[in-house]
């Protein structure tokens, strides 16, 4: 007995176009979720880059100063800062006068001086020369 063979016929215009358009639905639903994927992954990435900026900032930095080794918060030393660690609890008076050189910092230039309200940034290792001279 020969069992007769069916041919599926092809999808007519409506259908292939039905089935275009369903495609198409889809692919568009697939890409509004990417988006959504993507704007949470970039919120994310801005939040750690915050999260690592905050960190690194707050961590302690080991610089030199007259020979030795001191720590200070941060990747940035003011003046003011390095002559108290060089010259810890002197009184700032006129007739004092503080002078400052540093080299191996992080910053460019990389060497050189530091006056009254100037800040550097450091890395560790960097190295300051402080010296204290009395007017008389």
């Amino acid at each position: 007995m020969d069992t007769p063979t069916h041919h599926a016929e092809p999808p007519d215009g409506d259908a292939k176009l039905e089935h275009a358009l369903e495609h198409l639905k889809r692919a568009e639903h697939d890409l509004e979720q990417a988006e959504v994927v993507e704007r949470r992954a970039e919120a994310e990435i801005r939040e750690a880059t915050h999260e690592i900026e905050e960190a690194l900032k707050h961590r302690n930095t080991e610089i030199i100063v007259n020979s030795r080794p001191r720590e200070i918060d941060g990747d940035e030393a003011s003046f003011e800062q390095v002559v108290q660690l060089a010259f810890p609890g002197g009184a700032a008076d006129q007739n004092t006068v503080y002078s400052m050189t540093y080299r191996k910092a992080a910053s460019h230039p990389h060497a050189g001086e530091l006056g009254p309200g100037g800040k550097v940034e450091v890395k560790k290792g960097t190295i300051f020369n402080v010296t204290r001279t009395v007017r008389s």
